[in-house]
């Protein structure tokens, strides 16, 4: 059996810990009511439960917990809304979860696509089907005419030409969600390494083919790929559940997610920031003495920290485990590593996701404004997509005016 020490550096992360738990005093505390009330809880509100190991007691899952008390309270608005609950992704304070499965786990052997069907709720075979999407006869000139955008603004432009050429996107069933999700995938990916026209080949070897990459960094590529997937209800998710509220194709949510990474407040917005002191540590034959200085003239240390995983993230984790592997006798990575270990030592931050990926990216030949990242986070918008119209098109809602009075 594999040591703690051996999984942490493969990327694996332990169970949930004790703490997104919580005991029946604390959870009776929590909600307000009595033993009674809670067990009834249990039964008719779907809390979920363990036993406590040699006790009759149990501990009662805190994430339940905490959503039974917001439902408590009553609601702002009346009628469909944005659906603020999902059964995508849960986030605990050391790991990440697709559908109760382990991001970071599946990322060892899962491929893309086999996560993307996680995510959406189907059948891989039903959605990935052995047809490539149709492009537009507009597709190579276009992308010539933008040759020298972006990835993201060039996806935007062509996005509406795609959802024309592909009538299969007006069908806004489960399953058929499902299938043009799996074509915008396969174009997004073509569109980012300025390919010809997507394929129905596997993604991350279509990928690895285009940027001519070694076996070993095209597993690496997979990977980030799966770990990129879906990250909750962050502010593309958002934006793109609003979409879908409105009954649009999954090709115009994305559109959506996308235009918000670009934003000034995204987190993903601040790219350039942490691509600047990747590049610079990447560069430097001190870099430890980079850490030191950038400590010393900013409290700011960008890519490093997280609001979300107080115990660092297991996505870089798991992501710089792997990089360890494939850039075993790689300067810039032992660069990297080494300030990483200066900033674990002076502030005890860990780097996050953005960090990792906007390494490997470097290392796989992407400017500063070009990434995967867009390409893997796509499926979990197409997730989104499919659970928020599931729910309903939402109504309109009366804002409250406060403004001057006629």
């Amino acid at each position: 059996m594999a040591t703690t020490k051996e999984r942490n550096r493969a990327g694996i992360v332990e169970p949930v810990s004790k703490d997104e738990y919580l005991s029946a005093v604390e959870a009776m505390d929590f909600l307000g009511v009595n033993a009674q009330t809670l067990y009834a809880y249990v039964s008719r509100k779907g809390i979920r439960s363990r036993p406590v190991p040699g006790t009759r007691q149990r501990r009662y899952w805190k994430n339940d917990i905490e959503q039974l008390r917001r439902k408590k309270r009553p609601p702002d608005m009346a009628g469909n809304s944005l659906k603020q609950e999902s059964e995508i992704t849960l986030i605990s304070d050391n790991a990440l979860f697709y559908r109760g499965q382990n991001a970071a786990t599946l990322a060892q052997t899962a491929s893309f696509e086999t996560v993307a069907a996680l995510l959406w709720g189907v059948d891989e075979e039903q959605a990935f089907g052995a047809v490539p999407p149709q492009t537009p006869a507009l597709w190579q000139r276009i992308d010539k005419l933008l040759a020298g955008e972006i990835s993201i603004n060039r996806a935007t432009a062509l996005f509406p030409l795609l959802e024309e050429a592909n009538p299969k996107a007006f069908d806004l069933s489960h399953a058929g969600m499902a299938r043009t999700g799996a074509d915008i995938l396969r174009s997004l990916a073509a569109i980012t390494v300025h390919a010809a026209k997507p394929t129905a080949e596997p993604i991350h070897l279509f990928l690895t083919r285009e940027l001519k990459l070694s076996s070993h960094e095209s597993e690496l590529v997979r990977r980030m790929l799966v770990l990129s997937a879906d990250h909750g209800f962050e502010r593309g998710t958002h934006a793109v559940r609003a979409l879908a509220g409105t009954g649009i194709t999954p090709w115009r949510t994305v559109i959506g997610g996308l235009s918000v990474t670009l934003g000034r407040e995204s987190k993903i917005g601040g790219f350039d920031s942490i691509n600047r002191l990747v590049s610079e540590i990447a560069a430097s034959s001190d870099p430890r003495g980079v850490i030191i200085q950038r400590i010393r003239a900013s409290d700011s240390l960008p890519g490093f920290g997280s609001s979300v995983y107080p115990h660092g993230d297991p996505r870089a984790r798991a992501l710089f485990g792997f990089c360890s592997e494939v850039y075993v006798n790689d300067t810039a990575f032992r660069r990297l590593s080494e300030a990483i270990q200066a900033v674990k030592e002076i502030r005890a931050l860990e780097p996050n996701f953005a960090f990792a990926c906007i390494f490997v990216g470097l290392k796989l030949g992407f400017g500063p404004h070009e990434s995967l990242f867009h390409v893997g986070r796509a499926a979990g918008w197409i997730a989104h997509t499919i659970e928020q119209y599931q729910y309903g098109e939402m109504n309109r809602q009366k804002g409250i005016y406060r403004g001057p009075l006629p």
